[in-house]
């Protein structure tokens, strides 16, 4: 009798076990994340996922998000559950009646929460994302910091590879003021209006396109020549270049830290600046060669030294007796 039950015994445990196999599920332990850079994501009912985060697109929550939801651009429709939060930074947010969100929903645009969405957070709609607190006072001195290292480069920059002219532009503002802010406000003005101008043309296209793309250079070079005018006016020449150079970054620097000051710090420095370098242009092309000092032209070349003691001139007496004559030999 045992001979016979032991064979059916082992035929019925093979028969059960795969059944009891493929009765398993098959879930990941970890599902995966979702990170989309342009496209839509799609959670359909009895998945599961890990983080979603979606740069330029949509999100159709239906199943299972293990982790949070955040769009950058676009919206978001929830009817499954989350477990995180749910962010939308620059789109709508909707909520169905079967959606399950444990944590906030955040939303750039509108959130439409339906009877029955169950939220364990807050429920915000037109949210500003932006730096607040100490955040945003970071970041205004990060900029200010950013201006006043971008203006000592240039600075450097100009004085290796120009030293004589930044003398003569700094001569141009300490001698002509007014025609310097008269020429850096109209060329500040022209100079975009011309580029516009010139873009609107096929044929002046291209020199439009590069003379908006260069201001940005000029307003730059034009503020790193206010910097160096101010240093030169506290530290006058023959004195070294080094000490003006920090004595007008080290103001500029801390007027650029204060609010609202910095801004027109760096509107009329430029302006005053570009007129300065025009005029000291306009100088240098004048003269033609020659150099100028203390702000009247001068010839060029080595200058021969006046003697201070002129010696007195001679004056001949008159001999009363005649040239002798040499004697005839005898």
């Amino acid at each position: 009798m045992l001979r016979r039950a032991l064979p059916v015994a082992c035929l019925v445990l093979v028969a059960l076990w795969p059944g009891t196999a493929l009765a398993q599920p098959k879930t990941p332990a970890h599902p995966p994340e979702q990170v989309v850079l342009s496209g839509d994501v799609v959670v359909p009912r009895g998945e599961a996922v890990g983080e979603v985060v979606v740069f330029t697109g949509s999100v159709t929550v239906a199943g299972v998000v293990d982790g949070d939801v955040v769009v950058l651009q676009g919206p978001v429709v929830i009817s499954g559950q989350v477990s995180g939060d749910v962010v939308a930074l620059d789109g709508t947010v909707k909520l169905l009646g079967t959606a399950r969100v444990n944590g906030d929903v955040l939303g750039g645009k509108t959130v439409t929460r339906a009877d029955g969405a169950q939220v364990g957070g807050d429920v915000r709609q037109h949210v500003r994302f932006t730096l607040a607190g100490s955040l945003e006072v970071l970041g205004a001195l990060v900029a200010s910091a950013a201006m006043a290292v971008s203006i000592l480069f240039a600075l450097l920059l100009l004085l290796l590879l120009a030293p004589r002219g930044a003398e003569r532009v700094a001569g141009a503002a300490r001698t002509a003021p007014l025609a310097s802010i008269g020429w850096g406000v109209l060329l500040a003005v022209g100079l975009p209006v011309v580029a516009v101008v010139t873009s609107v043309t096929i044929l002046g296209l291209p020199f439009g396109l590069t003379l908006l793309l260069a201001l940005g250079l000029l307003w730059l070079v034009s503020q790193a020549w206010t910097t160096w005018i101010v240093g030169r006016l506290l530290v006058r020449e023959p004195h070294a270049k080094v000490g003006a150079l920090f004595a007008g970054w080290g103001i500029g620097a801390v007027l650029g830290l204060v609010p609202y000051l910095n801004v027109a710090w760096w509107t009329l420095g430029s302006v005053f600046g570009l007129g300065a370098m025009t005029v000291a242009v306009w100088r240098a092309r004048g003269t033609k060669g020659r150099h100028r000092v203390g702000g009247v032209a001068a010839p060029a070349g080595p200058v021969e030294p006046v003697p201070t003691h002129a010696p007195a001139p001679r004056h001949e007496e008159a001999s009363t007796h005649p040239p002798e004559t040499p004697l005839a030999d005898d």
